[in-house]
């Protein structure tokens, strides 16, 4: 029986087909009393059937089992056994305590794993509560607003983002098919930033509402950079545009009066 040598973090041995042990490791040699010089003298006898029936047949596949040994410090200690026979047809055995210790360390593994998965579980209740106020920060920045029976404005705040469009658009329609308004305004003082798929959502917008209700519809409070924007889309066919709300507002209620009288 030979020392083996090399410094190894676990206990390794070497044994022939009989179980008779060649060679072993420093920690094997401060682990199990070997003595005998077979693995009988340290792995239990019941565990010893277990090895032979599932691993004592030399393969070229590694086999893992957990074998109770006969350590220094206990009776019975119950190991992870990795096993790899060579071309020299000798099982190289390496033992893992199955202690206490590894098992604490599984749980905190465990403890870790559920903590992540109640976090992972947090973090989308948050995106899911977030991904809804903006959803309703969008709904408040186009309200719709009517004005009478048969005007209604939109008032734009902020910036032309497409999911922005997307979710006024949504609210829009439903409100215009509801009535019946001849003249449709979208206010667009409030306006900030201009994104390019913004704002042909919004396009797409002002032309839907115009194939679908009939309706004049009127842009107003168009800032010089907007102006230079919506020129790119040709919508004089679809729209007419207006300097301020108050022009509007006077125009539709004197020619209302005029209608009425």
């Amino acid at each position: 029986m030979q020392y083996f040598d090399q410094p190894l973090p676990l206990a390794f041995l070497k044994a022939d087909r009989n179980g008779k042990i060649v060679s072993y490791s420093g920690i094997a040699r401060e682990s199990f009393d070997l003595s005998e010089g077979h693995l009988k003298g340290i792995i239990d006898e019941e565990s010893i059937e277990k090895l032979i029936q599932y691993s004592w047949e030399p393969g070229l596949d590694p086999v893992k089992l957990e074998l109770n040994m006969k350590t220094r410090e206990t009776p019975l200690s119950l190991f992870e056994v990795h096993i790899q026979w060579d071309s020299e047809d000798y099982a190289n055995m390496l033992f893992l305590p199955k202690d206490s210790s590894n098992e604490n360390l599984m749980d905190k593994l465990m403890q870790l794993q559920q903590r992540l998965s109640s976090t992972d579980f947090e973090l989308l209740e948050k995106k899911e509560e977030l991904e809804q106020v903006l959803i309703r920060l969008n709904q408040l920045s186009g309200p719709f607003i009517p004005l009478s029976e048969t005007l209604c404005m939109i008032p734009l705040f902020g910036d032309i983002t497409a999911d922005k469009i997307n979710v006024i658009s949504e609210s829009c329609l439903k409100a215009v098919f509801a009535g019946e308004y001849e003249e449709i305004l979208f206010d667009l003082t409030a306006v900030g930033e201009i994104e390019g798929k913004g704002i042909e959502k919004f396009t797409q917008l002002l032309k839907t509402l115009n194939f679908m209700t009939g309706s004049i519809i009127k842009l107003i409070g168009i800032k010089p950079n907007l102006a230079k924007v919506l020129n790119t889309y040709k919508l004089d066919e679809w729209v007419q545009i207006d300097q301020s709300l108050k022009q509007v507002l006077n125009v539709y209620f004197n020619r209302n009066e005029l209608g009425a009288s």
